[in-house]
């Protein structure tokens, strides 16, 4: 596409966003910008209408090709986080228990924060983020590690772990309930371990 528009006298530009709706409103969300230089110092003041975090990560293309990591890197979170949680209550451990040592140490994240406030704390919209958005750029980020020729282990389970539940019917969901669905494969209703703590 990009090709194509510089072949008609436009030049395309990448920017894929990052973080949630709440930063989306006050206009402070990520940007991963791919262009060449003099276009990104042209299109930056723009940009910053709506990002507070800004990157040039590289050429057309780049762009979202370092959301992909990224995203790849999030929901690679949700899968551990969602077994983890299911393997500590499984084996006796309060849901709180582990989002407090966890988000006290060194292993905290915001991302780890949010999921855990849905998982455990049930608050619905915290992470707005649904199954079926995860199941697509899982499945973009294995085409990605296809077409670099790498081996992408971890990425066939986490691309599995949405998969399953987008085809269970719950890819309206948010990201976090795979921790219910997980915790449900595995004989455990996590939202009563939540609420008897």
């Amino acid at each position: 596409m990009a090709a194509e528009m510089e072949a008609a006298g436009m030049t395309l530009v990448d920017a894929p966003l990052g973080r949630t709706p709440k930063e989306a409103e006050e206009g402070t969300l990520d940007a991963m910008v791919g262009c060449d230089a003099a276009t990104f110092a042209k299109v930056r003041p723009i940009i910053e209408c709506w990002a507070g975090n800004i990157n040039h990560v590289g050429g057309t293309g780049d762009g979202h090709r370092m959301k992909l990591v990224m995203n790849f890197i999030s929901m690679g979170y949700a899968a551990l986080y969602a077994e983890a949680l299911t393997m500590g209550v499984k084996a006796g451990l309060a849901p709180q228990a582990i989002q407090s040592v966890i988000g006290g140490s060194r292993l905290s994240n915001g991302f780890f924060d949010t999921f855990m406030r849905a998982a455990v704390d049930r608050e619905r919209d915290v992470h707005k983020f649904t199954i079926t958005n995860a199941a697509k750029d899982t499945r973009y980020a294995a085409a990605m590690a296809m077409e670099a020729g790498m081996a992408n282990p971890l990425g066939g389970a986490i691309r599995n772990a949405f998969a399953q539940m987008e085809a269970a019917g719950k890819g309206g969901d948010y990201v976090p309930w795979l921790a219910d669905h997980v915790a449900a494969l595995n004989g455990l209703d996590l939202e009563a371990a939540a609420k008897k703590g």
